[in-house]
């Protein structure tokens, strides 16, 4: 264990080295000028205590209080709390152990009589297990008393460390610094107390702005605490932590050791007057607010925005017992006013510090509730109240349709917390990620969260993760920079292991553990090879460039063909040119008999986008089910929507369906509705990627509501796809859009023709990737490509 400091041999000999070193520890302030100090407690006697903190601590050189309780469940439960064989052994490793009472009992008016019994009961089994008599104390609960500081100097103790509150709210964990001559030593701040939702920038700001001559005290709890979500701490947050400090040259203490730095007889005259002194000095006010469902009245998970009159965003704190938020600050780097600053949160109350001005809020939750936006006014640091309502336009579950986000780079932790925000029902985080060709995926260089099993993780009976999806998205080979491109192996049971490309056997390894393959963005440069040679299940009409915040990719890797309608070119292409880039291939590809289906995928976590602004939602007949949703998926029985909801049926039928056609030409009779809570522009009937029909907007308002009916008759000729697709504009101008799977009608031995110019598309895309990599790539992969080719060749030579 690393000493506090070096041995008055080593540096101070003599009485002048003496008479330095006492002068030096009475003036803290200077000693501030050339250490930085942080010390570091752990409460409640948790088991990852010695099996995580314990050998990261050690290997770092760190010293360390351990507060040590019996209650909760320490008794019978040692999978989280440690034995005390165990809390003896941290004693031996050099660590201090202290007090936190036989049952975690607060300090309060209600205690005072039996509190000393339960200190002096850890003080006995310390005895026991030869640890010394414990100097420091932790308030349970950071509850404390005026008689507490009396009561713990009365009792032996030279330290009692509470949390951070009054000074600041207890939710977020914000504290102060310890400053001594002004704290009383057993009415020691927490600078910071760890929570779930904080990020290096939160522990950065414990250790900040400190006045001159204060030590930070830090507060943990189980690393992680199962017992005790709201305090816990990831293990791998925990080490960011711990390595900031050691590469910042923090000197890292007990309790204990501050003994050797500060005069504990220097006793303010008041020991609650600094705590009324940094009360005051605070500027911000506590501002506490819940949303609620405007029909039922219940408290509602939701997204929330919070900008000042700078530009400045907040981002507010859960105050439900058992809550969590979840930050998001993305930025474009080539784009910077796109960008993505939210707080995702439980239903309850939440609340922010904000200092006196005007805050723009904005309050979303997933799809189907009309977004609110509110101003408030903070004056002066008065608390304030505030309650709202978000009013649902729509309820898809009610109607049989749940929701998925096929593209997903959030970490698993933070998913419970944004599924229910974004009331999304199913995600597919891609926790295996190689971006460098020939990698196997068990060794991608983005992995993240990989899975034990495939098990499903429940978030509860409507929303779920299945955890086990790999992503190739290839920027490099063999080390050099050279893109082709990315795609999705959804659902499946094992790891796949084999790098690629190629990429024929990975699809026949997925598709034999029942997974879908989903192809990503349209311009990659391998896309179109990737369809035939790996017999791609899914197209993700909306993709993880069509963004709430404001349209930046607009240089494609891709032209767009010459039959395609859109006006713009890749140079200076607008997202509305992008979506229907995007709709046109897809079409050309149904067209030349690729059985696609929609879906939809935001990339959030990677992108400033959140979860699920783009989705799928898939039509089930009865209860949700993940297999049902998963094969509905696959079928096609399924529409994608950033917006408006498409919900209509061909035929009587849900999209997907294949109608099989003894006739040259059928009847298909359209009826259903479009519903959004915004003015429609238009929806629109498409076969064989025409327009044939055309609903005009905006429709009428019902309820909270706009509804666009459509009924019509449609004709097909010959073995064809039909498909439905809508527009709307939000107040800022922005198209939104939903868009159907397909609807096939199956003429026997007139299969689908594409147009000569379509398939020479394809083909161009494959010969243009071809000359780019041939050089570059495998000789087998090179083969792939010819293999598209071939398949596409044989396509063009069957037009008439």
């Amino acid at each position: 264990m690393r000493a506090l400091l070096p041995s008055v041999n080593e540096r101070w000999n003599g009485p002048l080295g003496w008479f330095f070193l006492l002068w030096l520890l009475v003036q803290p302030e200077i000693m501030a000028e050339d250490t930085k100090r942080v010390v570091l407690t752990f409460d409640d006697s948790k088991a990852s205590h010695y099996t995580t903190v314990r050998p990261i601590l050690l290997g770092l050189g760190f010293n360390a209080t351990f507060f040590i309780t019996e209650g909760f469940t320490f008794a019978s439960n040692k999978d989280d709390y440690m034995t005390w064989e165990q809390i003896a052994k941290l004693n031996q490793d050099g660590f201090e152990i202290g007090n936190h009472t036989k049952d975690h009992m607060g300090v309060s008016a209600d205690t005072l009589g039996r509190v000393v019994q339960q200190i002096q009961y850890i003080n006995n089994r310390c005895e026991e297990h030869g640890i010394p008599r414990p100097i420091s104390f932790a308030y349970p609960g950071n509850a404390i008393h005026p008689r507490g500081p009396s009561l713990m100097r009365e009792l032996g103790f030279v330290w009692a460390r509470r949390g951070g509150a009054p000074e600041f709210p207890y939710q977020d964990g914000r504290g102060s610094a310890f400053e001594p001559g002004k704290d009383h030593p057993c009415l020691l701040p927490s600078a910071g107390d760890a929570r779930p939702h904080w990020s290096l920038d939160d522990f950065k700001r414990a250790l900040s702005s400190l006045p001159a001559g204060s030590i930070p005290i830090l507060q943990f709890h189980g690393v992680p605490d199962r017992d005790h979500p709201w305090v816990s701490t990831r293990p791998e947050m925990f080490e960011a932590y711990m390595h900031y400090l050691k590469e910042q040259g923090y000197e890292v203490l007990s309790l204990r050791q501050l003994g050797s730095l500060v005069d504990t007889n220097r006793l303010p005259a008041d020991a609650w007057e600094i705590i009324e002194q940094r009360k005051a000095a605070r500027k911000e006010a506590y501002v506490k607010a819940l949303v609620e469902d405007a029909d039922t009245g219940e408290p509602l998970a939701v997204r929330v925005y919070i900008e000042g009159e700078d530009g400045t965003h907040y981002y507010p704190r859960s105050l439900a017992s058992l809550g969590s938020s979840v930050d998001y600050r993305k930025q474009n780097r080539i784009h910077p006013e796109s960008r993505e600053y939210h707080t995702t949160l439980s239903a309850g109350w939440f609340s922010v510090e904000l200092p006196p001005g005007t805050y723009q809020w904005t309050i979303e939750r997933g799809k189907e509730y009309t977004p609110l936006r509110k101003q408030v006014v903070v004056e002066n640091k008065d608390p304030i109240e505030l309650k709202w309502k978000l009013h649902r336009w729509i309820d898809m579950t009610s109607l049989g349709w749940y929701s998925g986000d096929t593209h997903v780079h959030r970490p698993m932790h933070e998913l419970p917390n944004l599924m229910l925000a974004e009331d999304l029902n199913v995600a597919f985080p891609l926790n295996q990620w190689v971006t460098q060709a020939y990698q196997p995926p068990s060794q991608g260089d983005r992995n993240r969260d990989i899975p034990a099993s495939p098990n499903l993780l429940e978030v509860d009976s409507t929303h779920v993760i299945h955890p086990m999806n790999t992503e190739y998205e290839i920027f490099s080979v063999d080390g050099k920079p050279h893109t082709l491109g990315a795609v999705f192996l959804l659902g499946h049971q094992e790891p796949v292991q084999q790098g690629g490309p190629p990429m024929a056997s990975i699809a026949r390894q997925a598709h034999a553990q029942g997974a879908l393959l989903d192809l990503d963005k349209h311009d990659w440069p391998w896309s179109m090879a990737l369809v035939p040679i790996m017999e791609v299940d899914l197209f993700e009409l909306s993709n993880n460039h069509l963004w709430r915040t404001s349209f930046a990719f607009k240089q494609w890797s891709a032209p767009k063909a010459p039959y395609m309608s859109f006006a713009q070119d890749p140079q200076s292409g607008n997202e509305d040119a992008w979506m229907m880039f995007g709709f046109e291939t897809y079409y050309t590809l149904l067209n030349c008999g690729f059985n696609l289906r929609p879906t939809a995928g935001t990339a959030s976590g990677v992108h400033p986008v959140p979860l699920g602004f783009g989705r799928v939602y898939v039509h089930l007949e009865g209860a949700f089910s993940y297999d049902q949703w998963f094969k509905g998926l696959d079928i096609g029985r399924s529409f994608v929507s950033n917006g408006p909801m498409l919900l209509a049926k061909l035929k009587g039928q849900h999209p997907g369906f294949r109608f099989l056609n003894q006739k040259s030409s059928m009847e298909l009779p359209v009826e259903g509705e479009i519903l959004w809570d915004q003015p429609l522009e238009k929806a629109e009937c498409v076969i064989n990627g025409k327009v044939v029909h055309t609903w005009k907007g905006p429709g009428q308002q019902v309820g909270n509501a706009w509804r666009l009916p459509i009924q019509a008759s449609m004709t097909a000729d010959g073995s064809s796809w039909v498909a439905l697709r809508c527009f709307g504009k939000t107040p800022m101008g922005r198209t939104r859009f939903a868009h159907s799977a397909p609807w096939h009608v199956m003429v026997a031995d007139d299969p689908l023709s594409p147009s000569k110019g379509e398939i020479q598309y394809l083909i161009s895309r494959v010969e243009a990737e071809l000359d780019r990599s041939r050089e570059i790539l495998k000789a087998e992969a090179v083969a792939e490509y010819e293999e598209a080719l071939n398949i596409y060749r044989a396509i063009e030579s069957q037009i008439p």
